[in-house]
């Protein structure tokens, strides 16, 4: 491990061609009117190895748990871990006699409600009921029946239903054991959408975006795969001071959520220009342009490694290179 200078960049390799055998005249372009708008990629001192991989595992990109709406019994549970199951399929089904006599309260009211209301129409269109009567029953009425679907709603959440396809990998639920809210009875996963998930260390946060080309080794199958950085954390650990962050992958079969997996992340392509005195980069600390020759020591997967030419802190152009020259004043954007 070589302690070294590094910094991520998304800017191409470029060459200037030389010009022998050609005069060629040269006029300075004028100034431009308000300062060129470039990004930049802030240089960072650290330990870095040949290259980085990341250990993660599979993870199913969809997945649901199923858990009791309310106390009660699991009177049937029609799966078992590794059953396919389609979206809207009966899984099983719940006994709460909670939900069963609210339910029967509520259609016992509805029912009476109705009635009243049918009663009431006849003597108020024979004039005996004053309108605020009869426009008051109606509103019962249309209670009633909120009451009535919210409590069917309730009734019919006991039966329990797929919300997507996929398979089910674990079944905690018991066929005739209570039940408490909230308590999980069954988890189902949908393989035909899998990811690599990986913790990537705050201090790598800033050197990758999303949609880096990214290659996935699976040990099990002995197989690589290419994918792409779909996702970056918000949230940090407290503990591990990382980012949890997903890598697609292509469907293929044998692929299993929790299947260990090696993930290295493309680099990007270099900042490093070249001129007839060797290689430099352009800097913009301070808004000035400055031109730094220096002497890369290749790639890892945090970015250019950089031995000589830099120091920490430097603001190295990785966009928007073309525009600029020793001098001249810019707006940067830190990538």
């Amino acid at each position: 491990m070589n302690k070294s200078i590094v910094f991520a960049s998304a800017a191409v390799l470029a060459i200037l061609p030389s010009c022998k055998g050609r005069v060629v005249s040269l006029r300075q372009a004028p100034a431009p009117s308000k300062p060129v708008t470039v990004e930049v990629c802030e240089v960072h001192v650290g330990d870095i190895s040949a290259n980085t991989v990341y250990v993660g595992s599979l993870s199913a990109s969809r997945s649901a748990t199923l858990s009791a709406p309310a106390p009660g019994t699991l009177q049937r549970i029609g799966v078992k871990e590794g059953s396919k199951v389609s979206k809207g399929q009966s899984l099983g089904l719940i006994r709460s006699e909670s939900v069963e006599s609210a339910y029967s309260a509520a259609s016992s009211r509805l029912a009476q409600a109705e009635d009243g209301l049918k009663r009431a129409q006849k003597v108020y269109e024979s004039g005996a009921l004053a309108e605020v009567e009869y426009i008051n029953i109606k509103t019962q009425v249309d209670q009633a029946r909120a009451a009535e679907s919210a409590a069917r709603d309730a009734r019919d959440r006991c039966r329990l239903t797929a919300p997507l396809s996929g398979v089910v990998d674990r079944v905690w639920g018991v066929e005739g054991e209570d039940v408490s809210i909230s308590k999980p009875i069954l988890n189902i996963v949908d393989l035909s959408s899998i990811e690599a998930r990986f913790s990537l260390p705050e201090s790598e946060y800033h050197l990758y975006r999303v949609g880096t080309q990214a290659f996935i080794e699976i040990p099990a199958l002995g197989k690589t795969f290419e994918g792409r950085l779909e996702s970056k954390g918000l949230q940090g650990s407290a503990l591990s001071r990382s980012y949890d962050c997903g890598v697609s992958i292509p469907k293929v079969d044998g692929l299993m959520p929790g299947m260990v997996c090696k993930i290295r992340i493309k680099a990007a392509a270099s900042a490093v220009l070249t001129d007839t005195k060797g290689r430099f980069v352009w800097t913009a600390t301070g808004g000035v342009v400055d031109k730094k020759y220096v002497t890369p020591d290749g790639f890892s997967g945090e970015g250019i490694v950089v031995s000589e030419g830099l120091s920490e802190g430097d603001l190295v152009i990785v966009s928007g290179a073309s525009k600029v020259s020793t001098g001249m004043k810019v707006s940067t954007v830190v990538r």
